[in-house]
């Protein structure tokens, strides 16, 4: 096995750790021998990343150039999944997210985000008329639809990350900034249709708390006020293990999912809600530079659009659970309870250990299109005039 990234592994794994210690301080089973895993949310939780670090594992095992001939098929099957969970999927809050298979809630939305890094690397690891707008033409295409499709469900948190990570791809694959900045104001000037004809009450009633409070009602915007006084609770070094529950003056309803920096926050205060912090720095920055240092182009857009997701989605969690944003519903990755949440992430980290484990300088495109060439196997050719 090709050595991995130490950084991005560790600062998986300690992050993975605070997300276990939130559940166990929120939801810890009373019993442990005879707690049942579908109805114990810390062990559905530890029982998912589990299964999460294990898809981690596989996902860098195999030469990521696979992933690469297998784009198109996987984009396709998410995108019928999309479409099949807009006619038969279940309702949960609102919002017709998940398919239910037995005991466990299956989020299409978040798989596709893989499919759709892969999908969108292969279209312009090429670099063919990428600085043109037909060349731009086909990856916002290939943007628009299951992002529509998402809106639709409705899940506003999920469509919003789409947009960081293709503009970053298409940076990174060399478009032109005029292009990108036009995008941009497109997306912006489009902004009111949606708000107006696409966005569902609730989610306007979000945007409303958000940027004029006193629009709404105090319930309507609770859940965030009780978040951020959460966090300003914890003070320097928190109020201990397992003192934001029930009883605490502050608490979060459901704050495990969306709301789970507010238990660091609160419980480890500001040293350890700042180690947080500190992980998920370390993590996305050594991402971009192990893509920066990658030559080879498909690998080079897997981890900048890998890590783009990630970022933009730990920011925006972190701004609505500090409250410089609206809420969104999207999870905190790797710390979240969420079993489609961790399994996205940990996909997301394996194929950025992947090509960190397997960088190596490429000479040719062709060379670079089915893995770059071994250095240790040049061998120099004597001249053969200087040997006369």
């Amino acid at each position: 096995m090709p050595r991995l990234s130490k950084t991005v592994l560790g600062c998986v794994l300690l992050l993975s750790a605070m997300g276990v210690l939130c559940l166990w301080t929120q939801a810890p089973p009373t019993d442990l021998s005879g707690a049942s895993i579908t109805k114990s949310i810390f062990l559905k939780h530890v029982t998912f990343l589990g299964a999460a670090l294990a898809i981690m594992g596989l996902a860098a095992l195999p030469h990521y150039q696979l992933y690469r001939r297998l784009a198109y098929a996987l984009y396709g099957a998410c995108l019928i999944a999309l479409l099949a969970l807009l006619v038969k999927g279940d309702y949960t809050r609102g919002a017709r997210g998940w398919f239910a298979l037995g005991p466990i809630n299956v989020q299409p939305a978040e798989f596709f985000k893989v499919a759709y890094v892969l999908t969108i690397a292969r279209v312009l690891m090429y670099g063919r008329a990428v600085q043109t707008w037909s060349g731009v033409a086909l990856p916002l295409l290939l943007t628009a639809v299951p992002a529509g499709l998402i809106l639709l469900q409705p899940d506003l948190g999920s469509t919003l990350l789409f947009v960081p990570t293709i503009l970053a791809m298409l940076y990174v694959a060399g478009a032109r900034r005029t292009h990108l900045a036009a995008i941009v104001l497109v997306l912006l000037a489009a902004a009111p249709v949606g708000y107006f004809c696409v966005l569902k009450d609730y989610q306007r009633n979000r945007l409303i708390s958000f940027a004029v409070p006193d629009r709404v009602s105090p319930s309507d915007r609770l859940q965030q006020t009780r978040s951020v006084q959460a966090c300003a609770a914890g003070r320097m070094w928190g109020n201990g293990l397992g003192e934001s529950g029930q009883n605490a003056p502050f608490y979060v309803p459901d704050r495990h999912t969306d709301f789970v920096y507010s238990i660091i926050a609160e419980e480890l205060g500001f040293a350890g809600s700042t180690f947080v912090l500190l992980l998920f720095a370390g993590l996305f920055g050594r991402s971009y530079w192990i893509a920066y240092q990658s030559r080879e182009p498909f690998g080079r857009l897997v981890v900048t659009g890998a890590t783009t997701l990630l970022a933009t989605q730990t920011l925006i969690n972190l701004g609505m659970t500090v409250g410089v944003a609206p809420i969104t519903g999207v999870t905190l990755p790797f710390v979240s309870y969420g079993g489609s949440s961790l399994l996205t992430c940990a996909l997301a980290a394996g194929l950025t250990l992947n090509v960190s484990a397997r960088w190596q300088p490429g000479f040719s495109s062709r060379d670079m299109a089915g893995g770059s060439v071994e250095i240790s196997g040049f061998r120099p050719q004597p001249v053969k005039w200087l040997a006369h």
